[in-house]
C-alpha cells in the first residue's frame, strides 16, 4: 500500500511539472503564430490533456539522463563488524522502532493522497449534478413537430456526412441552440427565441452544432474533462481545458463561414444576438460562456489569411513526439568502467632510506703549559638512525565474509534517519545498501544465514527476494562496488603508513636539534673553562655540521614521503570517482529489479 501511494504521488508530481512545461510551449506557439488555424490549436490543447492522463497511468515513463550527477552522492564505504547491541545504543533503536508505526499512520504521503482523493470526489459530484441537469433539460423539452425544420435538419446532416440526424427538441429553459450528448445526442432549440430567428440565422446555428457532431467533439472533450478532474489542483490544466473549449468553438465558427466570405458579418451578428450563456455540462452551445470568449470568437472571424497546412501538421507532429510521452529527468551517468574491474596497481612502497653515519666528536685543542690541562670533552652521542617504515603489503582481493561475526557494507548507510524506501543486497558477506542502520539490522535478521538475498522496505512493508534469476544480474555490480571499496581502503592504509613515517622523521628532527643544543653547551663550557678559542670554534663547527647533515637527510625523507602520499591521493580520488559511478548505476539496477520483482510476485512479504 505504501508503495502504491509513493508511486502515485511521484506520478502526480512529475506529470504536473511536465504539463506546466507543455502548456507554456503550446501557449507560446499559439501567441507567436496568430494565423495558426483554430483546428490546430484544438489539437495542441487536447494533447496537453492527453499528456496529463497518460502521465498518471503510464507505468514506464521515458527517462532522460540530462541532470548532472550530484557530487554529494559519492558512495560511502563503511566497514562494519557484526551488528549487535554493543554497536548502537539499544534505547535509540527501540525509540526508532516504536516511533515508526505511529508516524506511518499519519505520514505525509497518506495525507496528500487523502486531500487529492477528496478534491477529485468533490469535482466528480459537481459534474454529476451538471449531467443530471442536462438530462433534465432533455426530458422537459418538447418534441419538434415542424416537418420543414425536421427536413432541413436531415438534409444538413447528410451534407455533413452524418448517418443519422440528432433528435430535435424545443426547450423554454435555454436561450441558444445546444447539443447534449455524447450518448444519443439531442439538439435543443430555444422555444422563445426561435420565432425571432431568420432562416439564415437558424441555418448557421444548426450548421454549427452539426459540425460539432461531425467532428465528434462531445467524445473528444471527455479527455480534457477527465484531466481537469484528476488535476483539479493544477491551474494550468484548467487553463488548457478552457483554451481547448474556446479553440473548439472558433474552429466550428471557421468551418461555418469557410468559403462564404460574405456571411462573416451575418454570423458575427448571430453570435452577438445569442449572447452569453452557460456551457452545458455534457454538451456544447452556440452561445459563448463569457464575454471574453465572445470577443475572441468575433476577432477570429476576421482572420482571412491561410496558414500552410504542411506547417500546421508539422507543429502538431512535433508536440506529439516530444510532449505527450511521460518523461522523467534523471542524473547522467558517466561511461561505465571495464566489465571486469581489477584492483588498481598501487605504487611500490618507498625504499627505506639509509641511516646517516654518526659524526665524530670534535677533539679539543691542547691546553697551554702555564694553565692546567682542560678536561676532555665527552663525545656526543651519535643520532639514532631513523627507522624506515615497513613496506606496505599489496592489497588483497576482497574475501567472501559469510560468517556470523563480521561483514562489509558498501553503499549509503544513513545513521540518523530512516528513508521512506530502503534495500539491502546481501551476497557472500558483502552488503550493498541504501538504507538506515535499523534497516540493516532488520535485513540481517530477516535473511538469517541464507545468502544471497535482497531485502526491501517500502514504507513499513518489508519484502525478501531470493529468486536466483533476479539476484544473478546484481552479483556482478555488487562485486564491482566491493572491489573498488576495498581498493580505497588499501590506499588509506598506505597513506596512514606514510603519515606515521613522516611523524617519526619529525620526531627525529626534534631529537637531533636537542642533541645539537647539548653539544653546543658542552663546547661552550669547555671554552669557558679552558679559555681556548679553538675549542669554541670546533664546537660551533660540529654543531653546524650536525644540523646541516640532519636537515639534508630529513628533507630528503620528507620529500619522498610527501611524493608518495600525493600519488596515493590521486589514486584514491580516481577510485572514488569510479566508485561513485558504479554505486549510482548499482542503485538504479537494484531499484529496477525491485519493481520487477514486486510486480511479478517474486518478492516474499515479511511480517510487519
Amino acid at each position: 500500500m505504501d508503495t502504491l501511494m509513493m508511486e502515485l504521488l511521484a506520478r502526480l508530481g512529475w506529470t504536473s511539472v511536465q504539463s506546466a512545461v507543455l502548456v507554456g510551449l503550446v501557449w507560446g506557439v499559439c501567441r507567436l503564430l496568430p494565423g495558426l488555424p483554430a483546428a490546430t490549436c484544438v489539437r495542441l490543447w487536447w494533447l496537453v490533456a492527453a499528456q496529463a492522463v497518460l502521465g498518471l497511468v503510464w507505468s514506464s515513463p521515458l527517462e532522460l539522463a540530462v541532470l548532472p550527477a550530484p557530487a554529494t552522492q559519492t558512495t560511502q564505504v563503511v566497514a562494519l563488524p557484526a551488528m549487535d547491541a554493543a554497536l548502537v545504543a539499544p534505547a535509540a533503536l527501540e525509540t526508532v522502532a516504536m516511533a515508526a508505526p505511529a508516524s506511518a499512520l499519519w505520514s505525509w504521503p497518506a495525507l496528500l493522497l487523502a486531500v487529492w482523493a477528496a478534491g477529485v470526489l468533490v469535482l466528480l459530484l459537481h459534474s454529476l449534478r451538471g449531467y443530471r441537469h442536462s438530462r433534465a433539460l432533455v426530458r422537459d423539452a418538447a418534441e419538434c413537430t415542424d416537418a420543414t425544420l425536421q427536413q432541413a435538419l436531415q438534409l444538413a446532416a447528410e451534407a455533413h456526412g452524418l448517418r443519422r440526424a440528432p433528435t430535435l427538441k424545443l426547450s423554454a429553459q435555454i436561450r441558444s441552440p445546444q447539443l447534449i450528448g455524447p450518448w444519443r445526442p439531442v439538439l435543443l432549440l430555444p422555444a422563445r427565441e426561435l420565432p425571432t430567428m431568420g432562416a439564415d440565422d437558424l441555418d448557421m446555428a444548426l450548421t454549427h452544432e452539426l459540425i460539432h457532431l461531425q467532428r465528434r467533439d462531445l467524445w473528444w472533450g471527455l479527455l480534457p474533462a477527465l484531466a481537469q478532474h484528476v488535476f483539479f489542483f493544477h491551474p494550468l490544466v484548467h487553463l488548457a481545458a478552457r483554451e481547448y473549449a474556446l479553440a473548439r468553438e472558433e474552429a466550428c465558427d471557421g468551418a461555418v463561414v469557410a468559403g462564404h466570405g460574405h456571411c462573416r458579418h451575418e454570423y458575427g451578428r448571430l453570435l452577438v444576438q445569442l449572447g452569453v450563456a452557460p456551457r452545458p455540462a455534457v454538451g456544447v452551445a452556440s452561445a459563448s460562456p463569457n464575454f471574453r470568449s465572445l470577443k475572441r470568437r468575433l476577432l477570429s472571424l476576421q482572420q482571412t489569411r491561410r496558414f500552410p497546412r504542411v506547417a500546421a501538421l508539422a507543429i502538431t507532429a512535433v508536440f506529439v513526439l516530444v510532449g505527450v510521452a511521460p518523461l522523467r529527468l534523471v542524473a547522467a551517468v558517466a561511461p561505465p568502467p571495464p566489465p571486469a574491474p581489477v584492483a588498481p596497481r598501487l605504487p611500490t612502497p618507498p625504499e627505506p632510506l639509509p641511516a646517516p653515519e654518526p659524526m665524530e666528536a670534535p677533539t679539543p685543542a691542547p691546553a697551554p703549559r702555564p694553565m692546567p690541562a682542560p678536561r676532555p670533552l665527552p663525545a656526543p652521542h651519535a643520532p639514532a638512525a631513523p627507522t624506515a617504515p615497513a613496506a606496505p603489503q599489496a592489497p588483497q582481493p576482497p574475501q567472501a565474509l559469510n560468517t556470523d561475526t563480521s561483514f562489509v557494507t558498501h553503499g549509503q548507510l544513513n545513521l540518523s534517519q530512516q528513508p521512506g524506501q530502503a534495500f539491502v543486497l546481501m551476497s557472500n558477506g558483502d552488503n550493498l545498501v541504501n538504507a538506515s542502520l535499523a534497516d540493516l539490522k532488520q535485513a540481517r535478521r530477516d535473511a538469517g544465514n541464507s545468502e544471497p538475498a535482497l531485502w526491501v522496505r517500502r514504507g513499513q512493508t518489508r519484502y525478501l527476494i531470493r529468486d536466483p534469476a533476479v539476484l544473478k544480474q546484481l552479483v556482478r555490480t555488487q562485486a564491482e562496488v566491493a572491489a573498488l571499496g576495498n581498493a580505497q581502503a588499501t590506499l588509506g592504509d598506505l597513506q596512514a603508513d606514510i603519515g606515521e613515517h613522516m611523524a617519526k622523521v619529525s620526531f627525529q628532527v626534534a631529537a637531533d636539534a636537542t642533541a645539537s643544543v647539548d653539544v653546543a653547551e658542552v663546547a661552550n663550557q669547555a671554552a669557558r673553562e679552558a679559555n681556548v678559542e679553538g675549542a669554541r670554534a670546533a664546537g660551533r663547527a660540529a654543531r653546524q655540521a650536525r644540523i646541516d647533515a640532519g636537515r639534508a637527510l630529513d628533507a630528503r625523507q620528507m620529500a619522498s614521503a610527501a611524493q608518495q602520499q600525493a600519488e596515493f591521493g590521486r589514486q584514491q580520488a580516481k577510485l572514488a570517482q569510479q566508485q561513485a559511478v558504479a554505486s549510482a548505476r548499482a542503485v538504479r539496477e537494484v531499484r529496477l529489479v525491485i519493481d520487477q520483482a514486486l510486480s511479478s510476485g517474486k518478492a516474499q512479504r515479511m511480517g510487519e
